[in-house]
């Protein structure tokens, strides 16, 4: 049986979307034995991809855990070496394992550090090598032909219900950086205008990184108001990723549950602001939307990291409630086929 390791130690989204790309491999060459290397935290999220037999987890951040992960690795006989991080830390463990990778992913970040350099160019024709998603830049780590062949697909569509549930919106008003959060006044209103058009209930979903912003937020008192409002707090990936493939539709920031979503087949509506499509996380879902401006300060940060030079967060402000809400109802006719296709 053929052994393939891919490596990818994270992020959320990033891992998410490198799902994708293993589902897709199991799917077209089926017998593989696929082995993902991870960090713990993932771990039980990655054992749930399709096409992911196995997953060995990065135990630290220290040399010593990596040795001792190398010496696990080195011992399997791998067929194929996939670096699908191209990190330093992923270049030391080929390099202690004494296994050059057969590929390592192309990141171009010189062009997308360029492309920031060079605002505005939301909308602008992209060069070559930033006219691809991260899913794209995943398929070329088996080369073109291999690439064209694989169907990638959303690796955790097994966890949504067999039979339709009803509709349900989902909602996930957190980022890593503030400056990505669509406003929590604006998800309030939100709330409020489905409530007057719409009787399907709404899941909030709340990391530990919302905690200090939600309480006594407006949010937070537009969900009190409204009893079929359930509010996901602090679970386990796993746990969230069931949650969100009983949504028809989640509402997200450009966040890591934008890609965990729509890893279990749920469509989304993301909100884009200091981002853009050239950073490779756009939607893959057909049915998902995206809601964004053409300003000339955008993209600002390759991450979001940065916080809003202009300091009104206008790529983000002028994104009103109403729109997200008539971007949302469209989707809300039920499970969409989780197989859509990148």
């Amino acid at each position: 049986m053929p052994r393939t390791l891919i490596i990818r130690f994270g992020a959320l989204g990033d891992l998410c979307i490198c799902g994708w790309f293993v589902s897709g491999l199991a799917a077209a060459a089926p017998g593989t034995h696929t082995t993902l290397v991870t960090k713990e935290k993932f771990a039980a999220l990655a054992r749930a991809f399709d096409g992911v037999d196995e997953v060995k987890v990065l135990p630290g951040r220290g040399l010593s855990a990596l040795l001792g992960l190398a010496r696990s690795l080195g011992l399997d006989g791998y067929d194929t070496v996939l670096d699908a991080h191209g990190v330093l830390r992923s270049h030391l463990l080929t390099l202690l394992m004494r296994r050059r990778p057969d590929a390592r992913i192309r990141k171009d970040t010189g062009q997308r550090l360029r492309l920031l350099r060079n605002a505005p160019h939301a909308h602008a024709p992209l060069l070559p090598a930033l006219n691809r998603s991260l899913l794209d830049r995943f398929l070329e780590l088996t080369g073109p032909a291999a690439g064209r062949a694989t169907s990638p697909r959303p690796p955790l569509a097994h966890l949504r219900p067999a039979e339709r549930p009803s509709p349900r919106v989902g909602l996930a008003p957190g980022a890593r950086w503030d400056s990505k959060r669509w406003p929590d006044n604006k998800f309030a209103n939100l709330i409020d205008l489905l409530r007057e058009c719409s009787a399907v209930p709404v899941t909030l979903f709340l990391g530990p990184d919302e905690t200090p912003w939600y309480a006594g937020s407006r949010l937070a008192v537009a969900a009190a108001r409204h009893p079929d409002v359930d509010v996901v707090r602090d679970r386990e990936l796993i746990d969230v990723a069931g949650a969100l493939a009983r949504c028809s539709v989640t509402v997200t920031n450009d966040s890591g549950l934008l890609h965990l979503a729509e890893a279990t087949g749920t469509p989304v509506v993301a909100l884009f602001g200091p981002t853009v499509r050239a950073f490779g996380y756009y939607p893959l879902l057909p049915q998902s939307r995206v809601l964004e401006l053409a300003l000339d300060c955008r993209p600002c940060s390759r991450t979001g990291s940065r916080p809003c030079h202009r300091g009104d967060l206008a790529c983000l402000e002028g994104i009103e409630a109403t729109a997200v809400r008539d971007a949302v109802l469209p989707l809300l006719g039920g499970n969409p086929d989780p197989d859509g296709g990148a």
